[in-house]
């Protein structure tokens, strides 16, 4: 019997619960600025749509990709809804197979825990933007750098080469992502002195500079054009990363927040004492939101925010993904009272995020809706 429950897949189960809430959510009667815009986007013409989407201040690729989507399902904003569950639905098999493969079962239950019932992660999955579908980009990415560093091949320096691209053309922090990824492997190549793969990685990465370079022009153009009012001064250092993990319990983003300090340290730990590459890969997928949390706030103290929370979910994301060779070496007892600390946090905040979406900013859309039409 006890072979039998272990065999069980639990983690489908996991994904229909949390798909269960999902839809629940994308059938509400609510809708915000960046979803209005961005069906208004889906319904302009082949013109007004180029041009709207190249004068935003996001990258291009999520909206080409729910443009004939949303015109294929009716212009439905509950379908539109759906269409970023199908980019959580990645995020779920990059657990299901890469983690409980690479890692065991015990790193897989701790990320889908971790990573679906997150405050962020349950209303922004629900959301008509780009955000879940930039994470999954990054965490593909994320699992073919794992692959760089434990057996590189040249089917995996292209894949790596396509989810960076893929990941840095839906949102301009994930390009911050994937530059920490690529230094990352740079510095384990020159580290062990292997002049092959050191070949391979100044070729990937001119592939991907050159391959880049019309977005980035596009984006100097965006950024020129936009004054960024809408980020302001956020009240301290870490506001935006402990905005991602607000819930009604008082204080339970701090939780996250430990959890990701502690996970960090442990990697570097971990590599230190066994020497292991995959605990460097799992040190650089944890020290990626630092190292982005630390650009932010040098350019907040020089005059300049630069940051919300949303912006961080992509980086945050990786280092849970990145926790996978970690976890299996903690006491499974720690993992279960975390997980089920997540569970309650995740199903209090679920009830409550209905309402947080209903008053964000629904009449005054419905408002501007009216005035535009």
């Amino acid at each position: 019997m006890k072979k039998k429950l272990k065999e069980f897949p639990w983690e489908v189960l996991i994904i229909l619960l949390f798909l269960l809430m999902s839809i629940t959510s994308c059938s509400r009667y609510t809708i915000n600025f960046d979803e209005f815009f961005t069906m208004q986007w889906c319904r302009a013409s082949r013109h007004d749509f180029f041009y709207e989407v190249l004068h935003d201040t996001s990258p291009f690729l999520y909206y080409f990709m729910i443009r004939p989507f949303a015109i294929l399902t009716g212009q439905s904003i509950f379908m539109a809804r759906l269409f970023s569950l199908a980019a959580l639905f990645i995020l779920f098999m990059i657990g299901a197979t890469f983690i409980k493969k690479n890692h065991g079962s015990k790193s897989m239950f701790f990320y889908l825990f971790i990573l679906y019932l997150s405050p962020f992660m349950l209303q922004k999955s629900t959301e008509i933007r780009m955000y879940v579908w930039a994470s999954a980009f990054t965490l593909l990415a994320g699992v073919f750098c794992y692959k760089l560093f434990t057996s590189p091949s040249r089917k995996n320096w292209i894949l790596f080469i396509l989810c960076s691209l893929s990941s840095a053309c839906t949102h301009y922090y994930a390009v911050l992502t994937m530059v920490f990824l690529y230094l990352g492997l740079l510095s384990y190549f020159i580290y062990t002195q292997n002049k092959k793969e050191l070949k391979s990685w100044f070729l990937c990465s001119l592939t991907t500079i050159v391959a880049y370079i019309p977005l980035l022009l596009i984006a100097i153009s965006q950024i020129r054009e936009s004054n960024g009012g809408w980020i302001h001064e956020p009240t301290s250092r870490l506001a935006p990363l402990r905005e991602l993990f607000y819930s009604e319990i008082n204080r339970s983003e701090y939780l996250y927040l430990g959890v990701m300090v502690g996970l960090t340290l442990f990697s570097l730990f971990l590599l230190i004492h066994k020497k292991n590459v995959i605990y460097y890969w799992s040190f650089v997928c944890s020290c990626t939101i630092w190292g982005i949390t630390g650009v932010g706030i040098l350019s907040a103290e020089l005059g300049k925010p630069i940051m919300l929370s949303r912006y961080l979910i992509m980086p945050v994301c990786l280092l849970f993904l990145g926790a996978g060779p970690v976890v299996r070496h903690i006491n499974k007892y720690i993992i279960l009272l975390l997980c089920l600390c997540f569970a309650v946090i995740g199903g209090i905040r679920y009830t409550a995020s209905l309402e947080t979406m209903q008053r964000d900013h629904t009449a005054d859309t419905l408002e501007f809706a009216k005035r535009v039409h």
